[in-house]
């Protein structure tokens, strides 16, 4: 008996699942959030757009206390709209899976004790570190201009949503 009434409570919240899931899609455009502070968060992860630009924030936050979004909001935060300048980003690489899955090598060779691995995963491992520290197209710039149009974009959404 206590089973079967588990099996409705779980069937119960399946249900439900179910629901939420039909209601999301079908009032998605209502229901979309593009403020990305959806429930007046405290922390910068809110202070940005949902998804965020790749360069996460034009300007880099002053940060006084652990909620440094909610002080900011209280004190009036206005929106920068000028004085961008160009952001140094890093260039996406594989070097750090790689590097992972010749480590698993290694890591499996000393394991088990199979020496050819090991040594052949260490040396390999070595090899590939510094071939990747010579790679010097490494990083890039993100454009003032480009900077500016994603966070006028933003500005006015909010100014919109608000």
């Amino acid at each position: 008996m206590i089973a079967a009434i588990g099996a409705v409570l779980i069937l119960c919240g399946i249900l439900a699942f179910l629901v939420q899931i039909v209601v999301s899609i079908r009032n998605r455009e209502a229901l979309a959030d593009l403020t990305g502070d959806p429930w007046n968060g405290r922390t910068l992860e809110w202070a940005t757009s949902s998804p965020p630009p790749a360069y996460n924030f034009a300007f880099t936050p002053v940060v006084h206390s652990i909620d440094a979004w909610w002080d900011m909001k209280q004190n009036g935060y206005v929106r920068p709209t000028s004085g961008f300048i160009p952001i140094h980003m890093p260039r996406n690489t594989g070097a750090g899976v790689v590097l992972a899955g010749i480590s698993v090598a290694v890591a499996f060779g000393l394991i088990w004790h199979i020496w050819w691995l090991a040594a052949g995963g260490f040396v390999t491992l070595v090899a590939v570190a510094i071939a990747h520290s010579f790679n010097r197209d490494r990083d890039f710039h993100v454009p003032v201009r480009e900077v500016a149009r994603v966070e006028a974009e933003r500005t006015a959404l909010l100014e919109q949503r608000a």
